[in-house]
Formats: C-alpha cells, sequence, structure tokens
C-alpha cells in the first residue's frame, strides 16, 4: 500500500478532498472510505465525514500501476489520468511513478494539464531527450484530442486563429479575435465526429501549443467543454453531471526527417482506442 497525507485547507467532505486530492475516480473514493483505508487526524472512519480545516487525512492506496502504451529503446508514451501532474517541484507526478515503475530515469519533453487525461511521451535517455524537444518545438509531433463540448457547431470542420494572453497570477487566459498587444497568435483545427442533441464531441489538433488552448478557444467560439470548471458552463455541467473536463489526448504522429535520431518513429501514429475513453460514448 502506498500512503498519501493531505492536509485540509478549508472545511471539506471527505471524499470531496480525496477526489481532488488523488487521481482516482469517486466511486474508488467511497471504496477506499469504506474499507477503513482513510484516517482523520490519525483516526481510521469508514464514513464520509466533514473534514475540519488544519485536520490531516492519511489515504492508504494500492500500488499506482501507469499504463505504458507504447515503449522503445528511446521513448516511451504512457496514459496520464486524471488529476496528477505530469511534472512536479515536489510531491508525486506522472514523470515520478513512471520512473519508479521502469526503475530508470526519465525525461519530460511536454505536458498535459493536471485535469487533462491522455498520451503523454518521455525520453529515455538524452538524444532521445534532444530530439523530441525539437519536434515539439517545430510540430513536427502532431497532438490531436477528443472533446465532449456543449453544442453542435454548424461548421463541421475548422481552422480556428485568434489570439491569447495568459494571466500568470490567476492562472487565466484570455481570448480575443483581434490581434492586441501582449497577445500571441493561437491555431486550432477541429472537425466534428460525433454529434447528439445538445452536444458533439470533437477532434481537435492543436497547430501552435498555448496554456488551456484548447478549453479556452472552444469556450471562446460558444463551444465549452463539458466538465470544464474554469472555461466552461456551470450548468451545463451540472446537467451533464460531469465532475471532470472531458478533454484527452487521444493520438499522437510523429514526422522525424531521416537524419533524426528518433527517424525509427517517423509516420508512427500512437493512438487510444476512441470507444476506451468514457465520454465519448455519450
Amino acid at each position: 500500500m502506498e500512503l498519501k497525507k493531505i492536509i485540509c485547507e478549508k472545511e471539506k467532505r471527505l471524499s470531496k478532498l480525496i477526489e481532488q486530492n488523488v487521481s482516482i475516480n469517486f466511486s474508488k473514493v467511497q471504496k477506499l472510505i469504506r474499507e477503513k483505508n482513510v484516517k482523520v487526524n490519525g483516526k481510521r472512519t469508514g464514513d464520509d465525514v466533514l473534514v475540519e480545516a488544519g485536520s490531516v487525512v492519511e489515504i492508504y492506496l494500492p500500488e499506482t500501476k501507469v499504463n505504458i502504451i507504447y515503449e522503445d529503446q528511446d521513448v516511451i508514451v504512457v496514459f496520464k489520468p486524471r488529476k496528477i501532474e505530469t511534472v512536479t517541484e515536489t510531491g508525486e507526478s506522472l514523470l515520478s511513478l513512471v520512473s519508479k515503475q521502469k526503475n530508470s530515469e526519465l525525461f519530460a519533453v511536454h505536458r498535459l494539464d493536471r485535469n487533462t487525461e491522455g498520451l503523454v511521451v518521455f525520453a529515455k535517455n538524452l538524444d532521445a531527450k534532444n530530439a523530441l524537444d525539437e519536434a515539439f518545438k517545430n510540430r513536427t509531433i502532431h497532438k490531436f484530442y477528443l472533446a465532449l463540448v456543449a453544442g453542435v457547431p454548424t461548421s463541421k470542420e475548422e481552422k480556428l486563429v485568434a489570439y491569447l494572453k495568459k494571466d500568470e497570477q490567476r492562472s487565466l487566459v484570455y481570448i480575443t479575435d483581434k490581434k492586441q498587444e501582449g497577445f500571441d497568435e493561437i491555431k486550432t483545427n477541429y472537425k466534428v465526429i460525433k454529434e447528439n442533441e445538445n452536444s458533439s464531441v470533437l477532434e481537435v489538433e492543436l497547430l501552435t501549443g498555448k496554456t488551456h488552448q484548447i478549453r479556452a478557444h472552444l469556450a471562446h467560439i460558444g463551444f465549452p467543454i463539458i466538465g470544464d470548471e474554469k472555461y466552461g458552463n456551470a450548468k451545463v455541467n451540472k446537467a451533464f453531471s460531469k465532475r471532470f473536463q472531458c478533454l484527452c489526448a487521444y493520438k499522437l504522429i510523429f514526422d522525424f526527417s531521416p537524419e533524426n535520431y528518433l527517424a525509427h518513429l517517423s509516420s508512427k501514429i500512437i493512438e487510444i482506442d476512441k470507444n476506451n475513453i468514457d465520454f465519448y460514448k455519450i
């Protein structure tokens, strides 16, 4: 078992506190509590109690195994679940979990938001890291996402162009249609691949890679990602009963030149089966 400690910053229900700090779904949180694998201020509890601010919560978790999607001598591609950082200065991260599982040093070359799930690439050596750094910088690794959004776009396929500015202090980005000082150009492709009466699944390709780009850009054109608490619509999220943003980095296409260190990956496609993504079935 693995021990994780949480300090409760403000009064909160135990299940909610655990769900917000541990990368497991709500049903597994309830099971942890029910089986008394949780302590509050040193005492085991089997009830979903109200936790006071300042309380110490200890959670006994089963060993986490990361799902490895692809691996060779240079790179490893894994599935990142929600509620875990790709890389952190302190504490548990996807990088630390994979490094522990493989018992080797790995190098991060890109990231996903904490609450975005999907494919993440790590380098297994410095040559691979340098090649991947260059590839992500030059956009020769093509990244595709699936997003469940509120509404159905009239245009079934479109290249979106706008301008984005990041507010570091508030951890937010702002989008405008016209060039303004301090705003960077962003480009986002989308294609409707599935639709219902009041929602649709979009395949989104990032042509630029700015913070929160997909989430903010789709919200800006009137199709917020369902479950997104930052850029989405609270009423819509409640109506769909989604406690997480429905966004998954589901496909990578590698495009390397013959002289590149990672030329063996050229034209390789790594993807997750759409039917294994929970929100795709809606």
